[in-house]
């Protein structure tokens, strides 16, 4: 079984603080354009629009994430995303509405305005972040020890059947369990961090 590392990676977020590591804002889009782009669609987005919007979040991004600080008080990452792509949604609206020669609905862009994150946008974002964790952390797992995981936490399978279906001893599991666990924990922290930030949009 391969034991995860324990050096501290820099976080991601931190990371995109420097301009020029490219390969941390590929990582950065690789991860959260995907749930970008879904909220952009379930709040009615044309496809054909979502794609542009999306990167226009990503534009907004890249000038704002230089310029975080560490302000307990604010919220999260995960919240503050949220709050950009909402602002850019209802931008979109309101050009769409002017392109159009009509008046803005003020009850349809409601649910678009500055407010907690709603349920969808958290779970999608919670779902977006475990499954890139999850991508992260197998390669550093042996192909046995990753699968008796996946079946035993992701699947929910009872950690006996387990043992018995790999022909390991019950402990094994729970070693295997214990360990991916951790690490999957890691990544998770590394792509989001464990503090909230804030900055200007």
């Amino acid at each position: 079984m391969s034991a995860p590392p324990t050096n501290t990676r820099p976080s991601l977020l931190l990371r995109l603080t420097d301009s020029a590591d490219r390969a941390a804002w590929d990582e950065f889009v690789g991860v959260y354009g995907p749930v970008v782009f879904a909220d952009v669609t379930r709040r009615r987005v044309p496809s054909s629009d979502a794609e542009d919007l999306t990167q226009q979040v990503f534009v907004r991004l890249v000038r704002a994430l230089p310029t975080f600080r560490y302000k307990p008080a604010t919220g999260r990452f995960r919240d503050w995303l949220g709050t950009i792509v909402r602002r850019e949604v209802a931008r979109y609206w309101r050009s769409a509405s002017r392109r159009h020669d009509r008046a803005t609905d003020p009850d349809a862009l409601e649910e678009f305005t500055d407010g907690p994150a709603d349920p969808e946008w958290v779970d999608a974002f919670q779902a977006g972040v475990l499954a890139a964790a999850m991508e992260r952390c197998r390669p550093r797992f042996e192909l046995t020890t990753w699968q008796a995981f996946v079946k035993v936490w992701a699947e929910n399978r009872p950690p006996a059947e387990v043992a018995a279906e790999f022909g390991r001893p019950l402990e094994w599991v729970y070693v295997v369990k214990s360990r991916a666990l951790k690490a999957l924990a890691e990544e998770v922290a590394a792509l989001t961090d464990l503090f909230p930030f804030t900055a200007d949009d």
